[in-house]
C-alpha cells in the first residue's frame, strides 16, 4: 500500500509539472513600437535594437536577431536593415523563443 501512495504521488507530480515545462518552451509573437537605437549588419545574424516607452514611462530596450528572411519595409517599399537610421520610429514584430528574440518584420515610416 505504501508503494502505491508513492507511485500516485510521483504520477501527480509529473502531471502538475508538465504544463509548466511546456509553457517555458513556447514561442510567443509580440509587436512593439519604438525608436531605432542601433543596427548591426556586420554580424550573422544581423541585429536591431529598439527603445520602447512603456505606459508607466519606463524604457524597455528590445534587441532582436534579424535573419535574412525578415520582411523590412519603409512605407510601402522594401528596405534593408542597413537603410534604417538611429532615431527613426519603427514597428517590430518578433518571436520570443528559448533561443532569444527573432525579428519577423520591421516597418519604418
Amino acid at each position: 500500500m505504501r508503494s502505491m501512495r508513492w507511485l500516485l504521488f510521483a504520477f501527480g507530480l509529473v502531471i502538475l509539472t508538465t504544463p509548466f515545462a511546456t509553457v517555458a518552451g513556447e514561442t510567443i509573437q509580440r509587436t512593439v513600437r519604438g525608436i531605432v537605437m542601433a543596427t548591426n549588419t556586420a554580424v550573422d545574424p544581423n541585429t536591431v535594437v529598439v527603445k520602447v516607452m512603456l505606459p508607466n514611462k519606463e524604457a524597455l530596450i528590445v534587441g532582436a536577431d534579424v535573419p535574412a528572411d525578415t520582411k523590412i519595409t519603409r512605407g510601402k517599399k522594401a528596405a534593408r536593415l542597413a537603410d534604417l537610421t538611429v532615431g527613426e520610429a519603427a514597428k517590430i514584430t518578433y518571436l520570443k523563443s528559448p533561443n532569444g528574440l527573432i525579428a519577423q518584420s520591421i516597418h519604418v515610416q
